[in-house]
């Protein structure tokens, strides 16, 4: 295998050792803040990411996608540390802002970075994201479970303080991908990217992406919250974390193996999103250990999925633009997260967790439902929209 795509996967890895994942909420409810502020703090950070992801989608695609996971590691990193160590509510938002700038680099660096070098050494795209996204599942799963103990055994802020320090040595990899350069043309102007998105094919598929991303936004808030509220403890909810990304990433996996299942792109579009639809309403209807099945389900879902979309993104847009085009679907997504969010906290403080999926997966379903209808529709001559025959 050739150095640099196993510097991509070390890098994403370390990267993805996220120990907090499972307790980073507990630990904001635990320190003062109800669920509706942890919300309204994420909107924070949801907010930097609207308002970065464009130009440092532009910055990654002039600067090179490894120098952008560099500055990604260390600056997601520092916020991370931040996080852990204050605890006033503008202390918070400062972490917010740094882990949120750090993101969104990495958001859209990582997944062109990917399909560039997946493409020029002639291999399936579908194989190396798919590990990439086993191994950050993986990486995440594992943490997981570690962090739980840790969490419950040696407190929640230490936790959070090693998760950074882990963050920022995944810089080192970087330093080892090499990256084809590739010259910008005149179609990386604002022009050249948005006549992309509005390009109806990619614009039904950034909605849909939109909908998932939104859909795994809203289970990282919730999900913890949800097993709390079933008196569940916080290494308990570390195994179940660790089984739920696992299982995720072993989907991301065999996604080329099994991309033959999302080969008429209507039918795989209904199937999928319905599929996700059941697994928010389920458990928003019963509190128990299947609903804690249907959490999982999502998650596996999602992994493979948004994997089969990726693909069909990234073979419509131009290398010399796909950072930045790729940045709008986090731009979006992340937008409606942090309109959601302080909604949906709200309404979980006030009626319940279950309630607040049950509303949520109606919002994902008229979402996803958009989606599909601008699919199914084409544009004539006199620049009206009509339905297209499927």
């Amino acid at each position: 295998m050739r150095k640099s795509i196993k510097n991509i996967y070390t890098y994403t890895f370390i990267y993805s050792f996220l120990l907090l994942n499972p307790i980073w909420v507990i630990y904001l409810l635990r320190i003062g803040y109800s669920l509706y502020y942890v919300t309204i703090l994420d909107v924070i950070f949801y907010l930097t990411i609207v308002l970065v992801s464009l130009p440092l989608g532009r910055v990654t695609d002039r600067i090179g996608k490894k120098k952008a996971l560099m500055i990604s590691s260390v600056t997601t990193g520092i916020g991370i540390i931040l996080f852990g160590i204050f605890t006033s509510f503008l202390g918070i938002t400062l972490s917010y802002i740094l882990w949120g700038i750090g993101v969104a680099i990495n958001s859209s660096a990582l997944e062109s970075l990917t399909y560039d070098y997946s493409k020029s050494h002639n291999l399936k795209y579908l194989e190396i994201y798919g590990a990439v996204n086993f191994l950050a599942s993986l990486s995440v799963a594992v943490a997981s479970i570690v962090g739980g103990f840790i969490g419950q055994f040696f407190g929640l802020k230490v936790v959070i303080i090693i998760t950074g320090i882990i963050v920022i040595i995944s810089t080192v990899n970087t330093l080892k991908i090499k990256e084809k350069v590739t010259a910008n043309k005149a179609v990386s102007g604002g022009i050249g990217y948005w006549k992309f998105i509005k390009e109806r094919r990619v614009f039904s598929l950034l909605v849909i992406r939109i909908a998932l991303i939104l859909d795994i936004n809203m289970m990282i808030i919730f999900k913890q919250p949800y097993y709390e509220e079933m008196g569940i403890g916080t290494a308990i909810i570390g195994i179940i974390f660790f089984i739920d990304v696992l299982l995720r990433g072993i989907s991301s996996l065999y996604t080329q193996k099994l991309s033959f299942i999302a080969k008429d792109r209507f039918n795989s579009m209904l199937f999928f999103t319905s599929a996700i639809f059941f697994t928010i309403f389920i458990p928003g209807i019963m509190e128990n250990y299947l609903a804690i099945f249907f959490l999982i389900l999502n998650s596996v879902i999602f992994g493979f999925y948004s994997n089969i979309l990726s693909e069909e993104v990234n073979v419509l847009i131009p290398t010399e633009i796909r950072a930045t085009v790729l940045s709008v679907i986090f731009l979006i997504s992340s937008l409606i997260t942090a309109i959601a969010e302080p909604l949906l906290g709200y309404l979980a403080t006030v009626k319940g967790v279950m309630y607040t999926l049950l509303i949520f997966s109606f919002a994902f379903l008229i979402m996803s439902s958009l989606a599909i209808f601008l699919y199914i529709q084409r544009k004539d001559s006199d620049g009206s929209f009509k339905l297209r025959p499927v």
